[in-house]
């Protein structure tokens, strides 16, 4: 285009006539030979950024890179530890195209909770209940009672203390029957039979039969009264209440970031999945929409520090680590979760 105006643009200035061009014939020019520069010229354009590659984070500590077809792992001594050069001043996930890091992991309740899982159900009618009884009685004191009496002591009316072994399953005497009838009299059960299932009267003349009408506060020996009062107190140990849970607001550790001197790091949750066994019972959370009713997973800085779902800006002075926690309001024996944290590292100035 340069060598086409030459012949155009050249003789004096101040010559005027036919030497000077005017703008529509330059506009015309251009228009001819705009086509064939394009053609003739060859644009090359530089990108800094890595394309098409991934890094991923696993239970086990390694990093894959994959590039097309090929995957290559590599192994670290560190969990979850990945660094790269993001944009100075970030405070956001995924500004100004920097490079991230995920980490997705998957798990169930026994990898959690291998102390918990499997389950083991104890029958509670193999159980023992303490009862503590208290009766009067008589106790020996020592001593002379008199001057003139040669006796080294004597026995004194007191309060005594005494704990009988009860084993659980007498609670359960009745237990599948509506309706029991002896020669000491018949009786009729509720709901399940037990004790507890609004069966205190009934198991009570049924204890009398066999033990008598006695007072218990005479005797060290049970009593009716006695094994009545035992199955008040022992129903906590003897008939526990059954939840389909192994823990409630269990909280354990899964995983940690190495945060580098010199960077600051900046991460989310964006995908969280807890699930069990009993559809109806079901629940999932995304993008941190957690409260209290709810499973929340926590970073938790090296001050103690912890923030739910997110970690804004944090290191840069020192070699630092960040660990993460996960605390489920209710772990079954059947949960699996899994999760997606996204993170990255910007560079910073540590200022003495």
């Amino acid at each position: 285009m340069t060598s086409t105006l030459a012949g155009c643009t050249g003789g004096d200035p101040d010559g005027g006539g036919n030497d000077e061009i005017d703008m529509d014939i330059l506009n015309q020019l251009i228009d001819d030979n705009l086509q064939d520069f394009i053609n003739n010229t060859t644009i090359t354009v530089e990108n800094h950024y890595h394309n098409n590659t991934t890094y991923v984070t696993n239970e086990y500590n390694n990093m894959s890179n994959n590039e097309g077809d090929s995957v290559v792992e590599n192994n670290f001594q560190t969990d979850y530890t990945n660094y790269t050069i993001g944009n100075s001043g970030n405070s956001s996930i995924g500004s100004n195209n920097e490079l991230l890091f995920v980490m997705h992991m998957e798990f169930n309740a026994s990898e959690l909770a291998p102390d918990l899982i499997p389950r083991t159900n104890i029958d509670p009618r193999l159980e023992i209940f303490e009862y503590t009884k208290n009766f009067t009685g008589y106790v020996w004191v020592e001593g002379n009672s008199n001057e003139n009496n040669s006796s080294n002591g004597w026995f004194e009316q007191a309060q005594i203390s005494i704990t009988h072994y009860i084993p659980c399953s007498v609670f359960y005497t009745f237990e599948g029957m509506s309706y029991y009838d002896d020669d000491n009299g018949s009786y009729s059960f509720n709901g399940d039979g037990t004790f507890w299932d609004y069966n205190w009267d009934e198991y009570r003349y049924y204890w009398a039969s066999i033990y008598g009408w006695n007072q218990s506060s005479y005797t060290s020996n049970m009593t009716y009264e006695d094994y009545e009062i035992a199955g008040h107190q022992s129903e906590s140990v003897c008939d526990p209440v059954w939840y389909p849970w192994v823990a409630t607001d269990f909280t354990v550790n899964i995983g940690s970031i190495m945060v580098p001197q010199g960077y600051m790091i900046t991460g989310e949750l964006i995908e969280y999945n807890h699930i069990w066994a009993d559809g109806d019972a079901s629940t999932s959370f995304q993008n941190y929409s957690y409260n209290v009713y709810y499973d929340y997973i926590q970073f938790v800085r090296e001050s103690g520090m912890t923030t739910n779902g997110e970690i804004g800006q944090y290191g840069g002075w020192e070699n630092l680590t960040l660990m993460i926690d996960i605390n489920a309001i209710y772990l079954f024996e059947s949960s699996e979760f899994s999760l997606t944290i996204l993170y990255n590292f910007t560079p910073v100035i540590p200022v003495g």
